[in-house]
């Protein structure tokens, strides 16, 4: 797929702004024309109804005044003299209507002598009957204004007809100019289309880009674990294959020398001293190795590795801490170590930095997922360092980056709380269906073939678990 750059992504986006700005402008236009041609229509039906009250009015002035005339019905004169009484204040609107077209005011100039002649003629012969008047001369009278009316309503259908053909004309043209901003505003909506389209896709390519990096960092990221677990695994074989072998070696070389009379006590007290710091030697560097890489864990799972890590903290540091955990807990290989070495680096920080007396344990799981939460009741996370774990910042140190690398790589999600007093970190890492039949028991694999681990060392790993704590760069 093509790549677009970053500067053809803002020139994509300023034309598509520029666009939406033309598209406005001509959305405005077209409901100015629209308003235009409604208010046309409108003003042709005004002015054609305003037509038709003359007509009508002059219309009811005639057969009032003839009914008057020739029946003398008083009620005929009295709508004869409403229907007169009506007809400037319907030519003066008339007149109003059509005050913008010099034709139409040129046909109501016309017009207006006319319809006073007419009145003038009917108040004449209504006038005529009331002085006594025969009917033979009234009807000479009539018949000698008996054009009068129909050019009156002649020049009326003339000036209808006149509106009509200029809305007409007016019609065309709105429409052409639809026309044409339909066509425009359609145009316009597929450039603003494709742009926003190109945008999209843009953004989905970087967006795919990203998520392949944050794969690829993340995939670095569990393999620099495993191979530091692996050399882990390493450095505790050497430690029991090397300085452990060393270690047994001195001790039976020197089980030989049991001070005895055949020694001055001053040989006695250094062969004494050397059997004291070979078997504290012997313990450390037992101890150390569990600690890089328990053995158990690959042997009896995580449950008797979690145990015993539990009792020696608990032992040496003087904080009581209570483990719940399921017996029967099955667990892949990868799960197991996620969850112990995140055990492991929070007793640490509990020993080193929470104060807290006491500290629970808790290990669920079911069919889904396993959990592990840890709780102490310390003086807590400061909410700097807690602000950036949550907003995915670097935090202070890289103890809780780790534990977070280690937990994503096994697609889990690590969580810090402080509620008030003390600090809540869990853990909870989906656990496939295989993995619930069966626990991985396989041979652990390291590049220098199988590793024979020692017997658990009888002395606990609290001092050493302290002091490797201390050393460790990711705490």
């Amino acid at each position: 797929m093509l790549r677009l750059s970053e500067r053809t992504l803002w020139y994509l986006t300023s034309l598509a702004l520029l666009a939406l700005l033309i598209v406005g402008v001509a959305i405005n236009r077209a409901m100015s024309r629209y308003a235009e041609s409604t208010y046309l229509v409108s003003h042709t039906r005004q002015l054609e109804t305003a037509a038709e009250s003359i007509r009508a009015d002059l219309y009811s002035a005639q057969n009032s005044c003839l009914q008057y005339v020739f029946t003398g019905r008083p009620e005929a004169l009295r709508a004869f003299e409403t229907a007169t009484d009506a007809l400037p204040a319907r030519f003066s609107e008339l007149r109003s209507l059509t005050a913008d077209n010099p034709g139409q005011q040129s046909i109501l100039a016309d017009l207006n002598p006319l319809i006073n002649q007419q009145i003038a003629f009917l108040r004449t012969s209504a006038a005529v009957k009331d002085k006594g008047g025969s009917i033979e001369l009234l009807q000479e009278f009539y018949s000698s204004d008996e054009n009068l009316s129909p050019q009156i309503f002649a020049k009326l259908v003339t000036l209808r007809r006149d509106e009509e053909r200029l809305l007409s004309q007016r019609t065309i043209i709105s429409n052409e100019t639809y026309a044409t901003q339909k066509l425009v505003l359609s145009i316009l909506f597929v450039v603003v289309l494709i742009f926003t389209v190109l945008n999209f896709i843009e953004l989905i390519v970087q967006s795919r880009r990203r998520r392949n990096a944050e794969q690829v960092v993340r995939r670095l990221t569990g393999r620099m674990l495993q191979v530091q677990d692996e050399e882990r695994r390493k450095l505790a074989r050497d430690l029991h294959d090397g300085i452990g072998q060393i270690f047994a070696a001195l001790k039976l070389e020197l089980n030989q020398l049991k001070p005895d009379d055949s020694h001055s006590p001053h040989d006695s007290a250094i062969i004494s001293s050397a059997m004291e710091q070979v078997n504290e030697g012997l313990n450390e560097a037992r101890t150390i190795s569990y600690l890089l890489h328990p053995p158990m864990l690959d042997e009896v799972g995580f449950v008797a590795a979690a145990k015993w890590l539990v009792n020696g903290f608990s032992q040496r540091s003087k904080i009581a801490v209570t483990l719940v955990t399921p017996d029967d807990l099955a667990l892949p290989r990868d799960l197991e170590l996620t969850l112990f070495r995140v055990l492991q680096e929070s007793l640490t920080n509990i020993h080193r930095h929470s104060g807290s007396a006491t500290a629970d344990i808790v290990v669920t799981s079911n069919s889904s997922d396993v959990t592990m939460t840890i709780t102490d009741y310390g003086k807590g996370i400061p909410e700097l360092t807690l602000d950036n774990f949550r907003t995915n910042k670097s935090p202070s140190g890289v103890g809780l980056a780790g534990m977070r690398g280690r937990v994503a790589d096994v697609d889990g999600i690590l969580d810090l709380e402080c509620p008030g007093q003390g600090t809540v970190v869990r853990v909870s890492i989906p656990v496939t269906q295989d993995s619930q039949t069966a626990r991985i028991s396989s041979a652990p694999r390291t590049v220098d073939g199988p590793y024979v681990p020692l017997n658990p060392p009888k002395e606990s790993p609290g001092s050493a678990l302290a002091e490797l704590g201390a050393r460790n760069p990711h705490s």
